[in-house]
């Protein structure tokens, strides 16, 4: 009786360890982000992008080092081993002679070579790799399948005696501030100042690449006044009207990096939407306003059971309407009187009923203020007003 019962027990035990292979049962030791509605990306590589290859076996002459890549995703062996590559970028050549294995289990990638030389830079490239259910590697993390080459995953290193900027860059350059950029200006001859968060070739900050376009249609012819490998400064050849608003556009395909020789040809271009390289850059775009009045802002507060609306500006009255002002408390929307006062800058809303809990204001974007300027009731104000964000909301603190 004994024997049988450790007979059952053992096969009880056999069949709770074996893998159920229902494949509408989920497996619970997947890690997050796998599947086939998940881009696979690379989630760490050794060494770490611009770092040092360290020569694992210093008694052995020649440089020998594995580089380890590890993945968000359970990928296809095969399609890895066809198209991990690693190039000499010091030299402009391919290395040959490469040793290449994948850990399924783990999700990782080793590339051993037992010769790599010294004083010299490489670039690893991942180009068409696919997870197990086929989706491309996400090379620049965008969420989106952008193709080869612009989701190629990359990765530079260095050997000794060279250094980390010896090694091509692989993401592309992209701004770092535009003066004046949604705001508003009060001077008809403002400067336009770009910079960028990369080395440019100061050959394409040029006035072609860059255009001010003023709200009738009108182009601003602009004179490059200063450059550096950071930034360009160009100021208008005509003044800018009060009352206007301008837009400044660059064209992204054609403002390019500086960047170390054999660097990418794609990674060149600057990445105008900040979400890496694709086939298709799109152009920056931003818009500023040049006049002397700014938008009116507004405050709220509770004042004895009723709302107060300040105003930091003389208000159009006829645009203070119960449409445009509104209050709101946990049971919704609160009907109620308004009475305008101190010349026009203040609004007492008085509630047509009992209230509970905490109040909610509303003030739309349509408010003018009495020189004809549309509410700007942004948390940091730009002073043009009337943006498609500016209606205001007021939320009472406990």
């Amino acid at each position: 009786m004994k024997r049988i019962f450790l007979i059952t027990a053992i096969l009880l035990l056999v069949v709770g360890c074996q893998k159920n292979e229902n494949p509408l049962n989920i497996d619970t030791n997947l890690p997050l982000g796998t599947g086939a509605g998940n881009l696979p990306t690379v989630i760490n590589t050794d060494p770490s992008n611009a770092c040092q290859l360290i020569d694992d076996d210093p008694e052995t002459p020649g440089i020998q080092a594995t580089i380890t890549v590890s993945f968000s995703n359970y990928m296809d062996e095969a399609t890895i081993k066809e198209n991990a590559r690693v190039a000499n970028t010091t030299r402009g050549e391919d290395v040959s002679n490469l040793a290449i294995s994948y850990n399924p289990d783990a999700r990782k990638l080793y590339i051993r070579h037992t010769d790599w030389s010294e004083n010299n830079a490489y670039l690893l490239t991942l180009a068409g790799i696919k997870n197990k259910w086929g989706k491309p590697i996400d090379g620049n993390k965008n969420g989106k399948e952008d193709g080869t080459p612009y989701d190629d995953a990359l990765s530079s290193f260095y050997t000794a005696g060279s250094m980390p900027d010896s090694c091509v860059w692989i993401v592309p350059p992209r701004l770092a501030e535009l003066i004046p950029d949604t705001t508003r200006i009060a001077d008809t001859l403002s400067a336009i100042m770009v910079s960028f968060d990369s080395r440019m070739d100061t050959t394409t900050l040029i006035s072609d690449n860059f255009s001010l376009v003023s709200e009738t249609g009108a182009s601003i012819q602009l004179d490059r006044s200063s450059v550096t490998e950071n930034s360009v400064t160009f100021t208008p050849r005509s003044i800018l009207r009060f009352g206007n608003i301008y837009s400044i556009t660059i064209i992204s395909k054609d403002v390019k990096a500086k960047a170390p020789r054999n660097t990418p040809d794609y990674i060149l271009i600057l990445d105008a939407d900040v979400d890496g390289s694709e086939a298709d850059e799109p152009d920056y775009r931003s818009y500023f306003l040049c006049d002397t009045i700014s938008a009116p802002t507004v405050s709220v507060s509770n004042v004895n059971n009723s709302l107060r609306f300040d105003f930091d500006q003389n208000m159009d009255t006829a645009t203070l309407t119960i449409e445009n002002i509104r209050a709101f408390d946990q049971t919704g929307y609160i009907p109620g009187t308004m009475t305008i006062t101190n010349n026009n800058t203040r609004l007492d809303y008085y509630f047509s009923r009992p209230t509970q809990g905490a109040f909610q204001a509303f003030v739309s974007k349509e408010v003018k203020s009495a020189c004809g300027m549309m509410l700007d009731g942004q948390t940091t104000p730009n002073g043009i007003g009337g943006e498609p964000w500016d209606d205001f909301w007021w939320l009472q603190s406990n």
